[in-house]
């Protein structure tokens, strides 16, 4: 049996929230799967904070999403006498009144329990405490009504005093080696609205602190904390080492650094191999790294020009509601590029461009000199063809047409 939780559940939280550099979150998953067959109770709200999403635990360790079974296995926890799983059933939303008549044991008996495991060294639970006073939980789990404060001014007082707990117990819980500080950084950044004000300049500490631990969801946070500050030398060093880590964030925010330069020479070659991590990652967050790589593709920047992965990226980018990118994919329709030719979808794609577009502008121009996808229009045409630049295209373009003794625009 282990110090605070059985055997399994103590080797899973560690592979799950002490350790992430190891990369055995699915190992500590399948621990916790064989704890829940055994009966433990504990393992149960565990398994199912890991089937809540990336918002409950790393998304690096791509658990599966499952929220019905997720509530299920919370409910089971409480049942079964978890304190833990009391306290987190409450955090999610799973415990109603139904659920609270049932349990074996009242909120703050089970608060206290974790508490006294937090005050003895386990991060996890000194993580639920901090929550519990971060979250506002605190005056359900001690049974507390507006009825138990004489005046407005005792239940300012009652709520900034416990509010403030959160930071020495999420700060504890992040030198004992647990992750989950996220909330300790919200908690520096928001403060509480009238009653303990925001102090921004420590949240970039708490970020630094997880980084310098290697953890790698810190070095992504530290890293884009630095890049807001302009700082994008520092930045890309620690976007490359929690991509390293393998902080499935981090690839995406490495490319762009690499395409773009920021703190580190240009390498298209380095950009799309992380774009392309990107898009191999855990996360829902794809159209970005889609969208590069695409133009990567259509270029032949960093990768083989290839027009049809080109435009299935693309495609793929605008229709999970990412920004559309209005040349390259009218330009695929427009010359049949990676997709059938249709003149008039290009035209829906390059009409909407409102900046200096010099390819583009030559599109427009011999679509309405030709009537492609548009009607003919030589005096439009020409306007864009004049203003897409000095190519040997354009100027092969503009010599069919010409303007007469009254100044019209017509074909030679």
């Amino acid at each position: 049996m282990g110090r605070f939780f059985s055997d399994p559940v103590e080797q899973a939280l560690k592979y799950i929230y002490y350790d992430l550099r190891a990369g055995r979150g699915q190992e500590g998953f399948q621990l916790l799967q064989q704890a829940v067959q055994d009966g433990d109770a504990d393992a149960c709200c565990l398994l199912a904070r890991c089937l809540y999403g990336p918002e409950y635990t790393w998304p690096g360790h791509n658990f599966p999403q499952d929220e019905q079974a997720g509530d299920a296995l919370m409910r089971r926890s409480v049942l079964e006498g978890s304190a833990i799983g009391a306290l987190l059933s409450l955090r999610c939303g799973v415990m109603d009144r139904q659920l609270a008549q049932s349990m074996p044991m009242t909120l703050q008996e089970a608060f206290d329990t974790v508490l006294d495991k937090a005050e003895h060294g386990e991060p996890l639970c000194q993580m639920i405490v901090g929550n519990a006073y971060y979250w506002g939980d605190f005056p359900e789990i001690q049974g507390k009504t507006r009825e138990d404060f004489g005046s407005d001014d005792a239940v300012q007082s009652y709520l900034r005093e416990n509010y403030a707990k959160c930071e020495d117990w999420l700060w504890k819980s992040m030198r004992s080696g647990n992750s989950g500080g996220v909330n300790l950084a919200n908690f520096y950044r928001e403060g509480k609205p009238g009653l303990i004000p925001p102090r921004p300049e420590r949240a970039v500490e708490v970020y630094r602190y997880g980084a310098e631990q290697g953890d790698p969801a810190y070095l992504f946070y530290y890293a884009n904390e630095l890049y807001d500050q302009g700082k994008k030398g520092e930045a890309f060093g620690f976007y490359r080492n929690a991509a390293e880590a393998g902080e499935p964030r981090a690839f995406f925010w490495a490319g762009y650094s690499y395409e773009l330069g920021d703190g580190v020479p240009k390498d298209n070659v380095q950009a799309a191999q992380y774009y392309q991590q990107a898009l191999s990652a855990p996360i829902q967050e794809k159209v970005n790294p889609a969208n590069r790589l695409g133009m990567f593709y259509y270029d032949g920047h960093g990768v083989e020009r290839d027009y049809a992965k080109a435009f299935q990226l693309l495609k793929w980018a605008e229709d999970h509601g990412g920004p559309a990118m209005l040349y390259y994919l009218g330009a695929c329709y427009a010359n049949g590029q990676g997709t059938q030719q249709d003149y008039a979808r290009a035209f829906t794609y390059l009409d909407r461009i409102d900046w200096n577009c010099h390819p583009a502008f030559y599109l427009l121009g011999k679509m309405y000199c030709n009537g492609l996808g548009v009607p003919t229009d030589i005096a439009k045409g020409v306007e864009y063809l004049q203003k897409a630049g000095d190519y040997v295209e354009v100027k092969e373009e503009l010599s069919h047409y010409k303007k007469t003794l009254f100044g019209k625009w017509v074909r030679r």
